[in-house]
């Protein structure tokens, strides 16, 4: 692979402009917006790059020049990467600021930005999960995020319960089985079945069967304070 680009490309350049036009407290507020799944996909990416290459996050950190909580707060969607701190990671593990930003960048969508086309939905590949998400939340949208997560037999969120804040968050099984654990209960649902919970409740979620599972996610978001290292996801 390439080392990072002595220039930023054109498709990445509004993502990073944005990111510039950020002070340090704005940028850390943001991390619990809609935005987050941007952040929450820059981290995704950093993190297996870092495992593929066996490396540890002190290392990293070391080699960067920043802090051990930056970039673990990065790598887990919670802080935003400033411009600087993209283009050392990129050339830290030797790739192109393109490959980390690709699918990142929300686009304008049509009237006003209340229509998303089929085709310019943003993907996060969790495949160290066995997760992925198609966001289907149309720009204007600030209030609710809207996403479809296929699950292959076996993908879980991890054996640890998590919580992501405040808001309320309602599925649907499209397809297969999802083993979901909400607080100390657990449930096991089918297709064509609905649930429901607070994003405060604990929880974790797995597709215990043998074929893939898809699932669609309607989820609330409640802007959280400036410092808050909470985020929203199913």
């Amino acid at each position: 692979m390439s080392r990072s680009d002595s220039a930023t490309p054109r498709s990445a350049h509004s993502v990073l402009e944005h990111r510039a036009s950020l002070s340090p407290a704005r940028a850390a507020s943001v991390a619990g917006r809609p935005e987050s799944a941007v952040d929450m996909w820059l981290g995704q990416q950093l993190r297996q790059l870092r495992k593929q290459q066996g490396r540890s996050l002190a290392d990293v950190a070391r080699a960067c020049g920043m802090s051990l909580g930056l970039l673990s707060q990065i790598e887990r969607g919670l802080s935003s990467a400033s411009v600087k701190v993209l283009h050392l990671l990129a050339r830290e593990f030797q790739v192109s600021v393109n490959s980390l930003l690709r699918n990142a960048e929300h686009t304008q969508g049509e009237d006003g930005g209340r229509v998303a086309r089929a085709g310019t939905h943003r993907f996060i590949d969790l495949s160290e999960k066995g997760i992925s998400k198609e966001m289907y939340t149309p720009p204007a949208c600030s209030s609710m995020d809207l996403c479809r997560a296929t699950i292959e037999p076996g993908g879980s969120t991890g054996n640890e319960l998590f919580v992501t804040g405040q808001g309320e968050q309602i599925g649907v099984v499209l397809k297969g089985s999802l083993e979901l654990w909400v607080g100390d209960r657990v449930m096991l649902l089918n297709e064509g079945d609905s649930f429901c919970y607070a994003s405060s409740t604990p929880r974790r979620w797995r597709n215990p069967g043998s074929q893939t599972t898809e699932v669609i996610w309607a989820i609330s978001n409640i802007t959280q304070p400036a410092g808050d290292d909470t985020q929203q996801a199913p």
